[in-house]
């Protein structure tokens, strides 16, 4: 994975017109890398730079869908390497409420609904099921995480008390006890963080990617 996105940059000189007028066309279906055991095709390249320019409220251009390849191609690599992972460990639980706040997320910044989304990525050609398996795969590397290294997330309270003596003004009890939990929370989720980063850093350096 060290030489990936050299890889990719030649990757996309090769193809520099593959995405030409790609909102206004539908491209044909070829596989074009493969991570592991999950394959990358062009159909979900396209629908992945579409989606990153929708849920961003960018134009859908030539000029952003040729800055938004290098972008795709390797969320869509991560991704793969997660989705090998997760299936692995047989992961199947996450939350559905992270879910639908996300969605619902997506859907304000467009200034619309979840209704509203769906018929923005239909009238640009874009798999909806896919842009929800997308975050589904992020919450289900989530939980993997948390089953891992949720037992070596222990915070110094010492520092968590002193945090919160900093801070402290003219709150009562039960909104210092708020206070804590939202320090607690917020330091054990940080190294959870780290832990991802670093399971993931240690994953991609073993998994087999070839540009096909």
């Amino acid at each position: 994975m060290k030489n990936t996105n050299l890889i990719i940059i030649f990757f996309l000189f090769l193809f520099s017109n593959f995405f030409y007028s790609i909102s206004n066309s539908k491209i044909n279906t070829v596989i074009v890398v493969k991570v592991g055991k999950e394959l990358i095709t062009s159909t979900d390249i396209q629908n992945e730079i579409l989606t990153n320019l929708i849920i961003n409220n960018k134009n859908i251009s030539q000029e952003n869908i040729n800055k938004n390849k290098n972008f795709a191609i390797k969320n869509l690599i991560n991704k793969s390497i997660k989705q090998g992972e997760i299936d692995r460990f047989q992961i199947t639980n996450y939350s559905k409420k992270d879910l639908q706040n996300y969605i619902e997320s997506i859907a304000k910044k467009l200034d619309t609904d979840v209704s509203g989304l769906k018929k923005i990525f239909k009238q640009h050609n874009i798999n909806y099921e896919s842009f929800i398996k997308k975050y589904e795969i992020e919450l289900l590397w989530n939980t993997l995480i948390f089953q891992f290294y949720s037992k070596q997330t222990n915070i110094n309270i010492v520092e968590v008390e002193n945090e919160i003596k900093k801070i402290q003004g003219n709150e009562n009890e039960e909104e210092l006890k708020k206070i804590k939990e939202n320090i607690l929370n917020n330091k054990k989720n940080q190294k959870l963080d780290l832990f991802s980063r670093s399971h993931f850093s240690n994953l991609e350096d073993t998994v087999v990617i070839n540009f096909l």
